[in-house]
């Protein structure tokens, strides 16, 4: 019986440390307690809150949007390779929804740092240790030791600043996020990422150098031949040159033309002072006859069919009145 009492005493010796309230009586453990509450690197050491991110970095972690947030991890975590490397963006992608799943909980800066070293730390053993689903899932259980009010003589793990609905609510969006993904998880982080190099040749032309009188043309981009050939304007062609010969071929193109100036004249004047006045009336007439036939013809022809029709006519006049008479 002193004992089984010594043992009772012992048990109710460690449940006055953990509530210091049952522990007035005994001056001893009131001792300890003292200790104990004064002692606040002892409380930071077991909790799991302040462990990956501090009080000040929560506090901006909740104050953000989703886009500052993530800004925010890439920096703390030094994932600045995530538009390339597949691992630092499963990571920031991770670690992104999860802070902004803890803001729409209405976490405090205090439940935001514990929830996210649970998070941070559940990928670490896969990332770093490489552990079984089923040993994190052990691992997970442990951390979460110490919610429930029915088992506060069980030294908490940390994380008993969450109630019981909150543990409930942690545990949904940890299996859903990453114990279903679990060995997504595993290749990503145990496989290599396959690395694609994609070159292009490009030629460049360099300008020429300043000792040449004028670079080619820029806006042509082609050689000072090829532009002098195919595109620039080419010089006018040279005037002839009144100056050469003045005695000589000038003098012989001036005669000529004179020459031929004169002889046109000539022969105007010549033709009509020979033509006498039966010429110039045979002419006219000629020209009468070919002029005035046609119409001759064409008005004689007009003429007898208006007599042929005017006859015609008199004839049924007539054939009309025999036969009216008796």
């Amino acid at each position: 019986m002193a004992a089984k009492s010594q043992k009772v005493g012992g048990k109710g010796s460690k449940s006055a440390l953990s509530n210091p309230s049952q522990g007035k009586g005994d001056p001893k453990n009131k001792k300890k307690v003292t200790l104990e509450g004064d002692d606040e690197t002892d409380e930071k050491e077991g909790s799991l809150a302040y462990k990956v991110l501090s009080e000040d970095q929560c506090k901006t972690l909740l104050g953000q949007d989703v886009v500052e947030m993530q800004s925010t991890l890439c920096d703390i975590f030094k994932l600045h390779n995530y538009p390339t490397d597949l691992r630092d963006a499963g990571v920031l992608d991770y670690y992104t929804g999860a802070c902004w799943w803890g803001k729409e909980q209405g976490f405090t800066p205090q439940q935001l740092s514990g929830f996210f070293t649970v998070v941070h730390t559940l990928l670490d053993n896969v990332k770093e240790q490489h552990m079984a689903m089923v040993d994190n899932l052990k691992e997970f259980k442990k951390m979460l030791i110490g919610i429930d009010p029915e088992y506060q003589e069980i030294k908490s793990a940390g994380l008993d600043f969450f109630n019981t609905q909150q543990a409930k609510a942690l545990t949904n969006y940890i299996t859903s996020c990453l114990f279903q993904h679990y060995k997504l998880y595993e290749l990503m982080f145990t496989q290599t990422q396959a690395e694609e190099i994609i070159g292009t040749d490009l030629e460049i032309e360099t300008a020429k150098p300043a000792s040449v009188p004028f670079p080619p043309p820029l806006d042509e981009g082609v050689t000072q031949e090829t532009f002098a050939s195919y595109i620039a304007t080419p010089p006018p062609t040279p005037e002839p040159e009144a100056d050469k010969n003045e005695d000589g071929l000038v003098g012989e193109v001036e005669e000529e033309d004179k020459g031929m100036e004169e002889l046109d004249a000539k022969l105007d004047t010549d033709i009509f002072s020979e033509l006498t006045v039966e010429d110039v009336r045979e002419v006219i007439e000629s020209v009468a006859k070919e002029l005035l036939n046609p119409l001759q013809s064409e008005i004689a022809a007009k003429l007898r069919e208006k007599e042929n029709i005017l006859i015609g006519r008199i004839n049924k006049v007539h054939k009309v009145a025999d036969e009216g008479s008796p």
